[in-house]
């Protein structure tokens, strides 16, 4: 989060930086030459070593990153920072051309300082060092930055495009199980997947949603395995929700309330159940799921669990300094307790 922080800002920064740079300097060589000179002679070292550092971050070293080209930029650095240094040193003699020229009066920044311009290009060479390779530096972090953030969302795009199917797989399975037994109720349901089918159509590419529209499509999905469960399993859900206005990332909960109805116990003997409760106030957000189990012996591991790999992803991956995730599992019950610091 930092990292996008200094990706929204970072253009700023640099004017900031520059802008303090000149003052700093034009404050520095005031008090010895007159203010038009020191102002024109600030101004033209500031000026020399934006183009330069700017050519070198800007252009040079992301042609050097594309190609990964690294040995032949840092070549071109030195050449850049030695032109740098030359052209700094060039300032310094312009000015006291124009000193002796009388077109400003001899002044101690210029005149009384004055070097040969190989003692001046050499002088200016750890300065001209300092700058470029202080800008480059800036320019390569922010560039592995935004690489980052395109990789995340990337990521986040693929995770999204695993879970919209994987959720409609399993409630029209839930369809023609029913359609096969009980065909109003069937009906019912198809009436509710419409509902949560237009929420994943219309919400699954949007960063962020409003609270309120992904319990919404919880609660959809809650009822849909009410009907499809009927008397053989007991379902208890708790809303208590302050704001329902904050945002959340979509589909980030649903895994878990799918994982709880998937896994819950199927013994003839007594019923399953399941207890959902979702809380939210102030900034904190907390879901938790359990729902009983039945004992098994040790099987092989079949395919799934890919809701639950996702869904953790995604949290680390949209809230990774602001979720707490505990999962408990026994031989008898599994519990989800997810906290999550809404923005």
């Amino acid at each position: 989060m930092k990292k996008t922080k200094f990706l929204e800002y970072y253009n700023l920064f640099i004017g900031c930086f520059w802008a303090i740079l000149f003052i700093t300097l034009w404050v520095q060589f005031l008090p010895r030459a007159s203010c038009l000179e020191s102002f024109l002679f600030t101004l033209s070292f500031t000026i020399c070593a934006f183009m330069f550092t700017t050519y070198a971050s800007k252009v040079l070293l992301k042609k050097a990153l594309l190609r990964r080209k690294i040995p032949i930029f840092l070549l071109q650095t030195v050449i850049v920072t030695l032109l740098l240094a030359f052209s700094l040193g060039l300032v310094t003699e312009g000015f006291y051309f124009l000193e002796s020229k009388g077109i400003f009066p001899v002044s101690a920044l210029i005149s009384e300082t004055h070097n040969p311009l190989y003692i001046e290009f050499l002088g200016m060479i750890p300065t001209s060092i300092l700058v470029i390779s202080g800008f480059c530096g800036l320019e390569f972090f922010r560039e592995h930055a935004r690489q980052e953030k395109s990789h995340l969302e990337e990521q986040l795009l693929f995770l999204r495009n695993q879970v919209n199917p994987h959720m409609m797989f399993n409630v029209l399975n839930h369809i023609h199980i029913l359609m096969q037994k009980n065909v109003d109720m069937a009906s019912e349901l198809l009436i509710s997947f419409s509902d949560i089918l237009r929420y994943q159509l219309y919400e699954c590419n949007n960063d962020m949603v409003l609270l309120q529209r992904e319990l919404k499509y919880i609660q959809d999905v809650v009822e849909i395995e009410k009907l499809r469960w009927g008397n053989e399993l007991n379902v208890d859900c708790q809303w208590e929700v302050e704001n329902d206005k904050k945002m959340i990332t979509p589909f980030v909960l649903i895994s878990f309330i799918e994982n709880a109805f998937k896994h819950v116990s199927r013994m003839p003997s007594e019923k399953g159940y399941v207890n959902i409760s979702v809380r939210q106030k102030g900034e904190v957000f907390t879901l938790m799921v359990e729902n009983s189990k039945t004992p098994e012996p040790p099987r092989k591991k079949e395919g799934g669990g890919l809701g639950l790999l996702n869904a953790t992803k995604r949290l680390s991956l949209v809230y990774p300094d602001r979720y707490k995730l505990n999962i408990h599992n026994t031989d008898t019950v599994y519990r989800v307790h997810l906290e999550i610091k809404l923005s």
